[in-house]
C-alpha cells in the first residue's frame, strides 16, 4: 500500500496540511503518516505549542494517520531518513521558507514526490 508522510511544525496553519494528506490518501487509498520533528525539547513545552501539537495530534487521529515526534538537529535529515524507512512514495510540507525541500530532496531516492502546500 502506497504511504504518504505529511511533515507539520507546531503550527495552526499544518492543519491544511493534514486535511490535504488525508483527502490525498483517500483517493489513493494510501496509509497516511504525519512526522513532526523538533530540533528541541524546550520548543515543544510552551502552552500555546503544546496546544497546537495536541490540535495536530487529535487531527491525525480523526485521519487515521500515525503521528510520530522526532527529536533531531538536523530537520531535512530526519526528515528523509523517516521517509526513507516508512517507504514512504509521498511527503508533503508547507511553505518552504528556509529551503527545507531542496534538503529533504538531496536525500531522497528517486521516485519520490515532495509537495509543498502553500
Amino acid at each position: 500500500m502506497e504511504k504518504i508522510l505529511v511533515c507539520v511544525t507546531v503550527q495552526e496553519e499544518c492543519v491544511r496540511l493534514i486535511r490535504f494528506g488525508h483527502d490525498l490518501a483517500l483517493k489513493n487509498q494510501a496509509e497516511l503518516h504525519v512526522l513532526h520533528v523538533s530540533q528541541d525539547k524546550s520548543l515543544l513545552g510552551t502552552p500555546e505549542n503544546a496546544a497546537v501539537l495536541n490540535t495536530l495530534m487529535s487531527l491525525a487521529r480523526e485521519a487515521e494517520a500515525e503521528m510520530c515526534i522526532l527529536y533531531e538537529a538536523n530537520v531535512p535529515a530526519a526528515i528523509a531518513r523517516y521517509g526513507k524507512e516508512l517507504g514512504a512514495k509521498t511527503l508533503i510540507l508547507g511553505p518552504d521558507r528556509t529551503q527545507v525541500t531542496a534538503r529533504v530532496k538531496a536525500l531522497l531516492p528517486e521516485g519520490v514526490t515532495v509537495t509543498n502546500i502553500e
